[in-house]
């Protein structure tokens, strides 16, 4: 039996605000984006960020006993979701990024600088393994909502987030045979008077399909967390048969509609990227912390 890896207090403190942070800016609640304004539950959302950042706050101390560092960790779990709830979508997947790459490097080096030690230590764990635990929770945890906002922003900059144009322009067809059939002037003035410009400013108002959307959206968290896990293990050639189970389930939808095939290849590409990066980062985190775990899992 090999001895347990050893590891600075300032690591097991960075991992533990690795778990705090992803608990609080994507473990408590869905942060509205720029498109969700009108139909967002506003006043519950307020309150539930109100909560997490004095959690944020008291815990965060509780952890580092570094005032500064309490300050900088609560402004920046309440300052992200409001600027992501103002960014234009197409910004989004690189802000939350960037957002991210900077957190993690901002707290790693000030912890490391500070010499801040964690103030609570597991008994059941030697550190090494502790955070090995920490970074898995806190990956498993971004990759869910974190994750969704990264596929979301991609998907509007690419323009192949689903939409009811189709449907819209039926509506409107329908709008017109029945005006016409009925000789009806007031509807069939209507109908006249909505030039193309009044018609696309309509679509665009209705053009993000949130049924199908939803869907992709739970379909795209689960496909997250099994591909991570399945990468952190090393089974790399899974990753094929998951995506390609995935593309035949919704085979017949390619065929009717181009638009949902490109929704489909640029959401599930994205969405494959995040988790193969986000496995990676699990599994060198493994091997750097509890490199028995794997090992276990190639014997058995």
């Amino acid at each position: 039996m090999t001895a347990p890896r050893t590891i600075s207090p300032e690591t097991l403190l960075w991992t533990e605000f690795l778990v705090l942070w992803a608990i609080s800016s994507y473990g408590i609640a869905s942060d509205p984006l720029q498109e969700e304004g009108q139909r967002f539950p506003w006043r519950s959302w307020t309150g539930l960020l109100i909560l997490r950042t004095v959690l944020t706050a008291v815990l965060s101390y509780a952890l580092g006993a570094s005032l500064l560092l309490s300050v900088i960790f609560t402004l920046v779990v309440l300052l992200q979701p409001l600027v992501r709830s103002r960014l234009p979508m197409r910004w989004v997947a690189e802000t939350e990024c960037l957002w991210v790459l900077a957190f993690l490097v901002f707290s790693a080096a000030y912890i490391r600088y500070a010499h801040l030690v964690s103030r609570w230590r597991p008994t059941s764990l030697p550190d090494a393994q502790a955070s090995a635990v920490c970074i898995a929770v806190a990956i498993l945890i971004f990759i869910i909502r974190g994750g969704t906002y990264i596929v979301r922003g991609i998907l509007r900059k690419a323009g192949t987030l689903p939409s009811q144009r189709e449907r819209f322009i039926a509506d409107v067809a329908s709008i017109d045979l029945a005006a016409t059939a009925a000789q009806d002037p007031a509807f069939i003035s209507a109908v006249e008077a909505a030039d193309q410009e009044q018609v696309a400013a309509a679509d665009i108002e209705i053009r993000v399909d949130v049924e199908e959307l939803n869907r992709g959206r739970l379909i795209g968290n689960l496909e997250r967390v099994v591909l991570t896990i399945v990468v952190a293990a090393g089974s790399y050639s899974a990753l094929g048969f998951l995506v390609a189970a995935k593309g035949l389930v919704r085979f017949e939808e390619f065929e009717k509609s181009r638009e949902f095939t490109e929704y489909f290849l640029v959401g599930s590409l994205s969405s494959v990227l995040v988790a193969l990066c986000a496995g990676l980062i699990l599994r060198h985190a493994l091997l750097a912390f509890w490199p028995e775990l794997l090992a276990f899992q190639m014997q058995s």
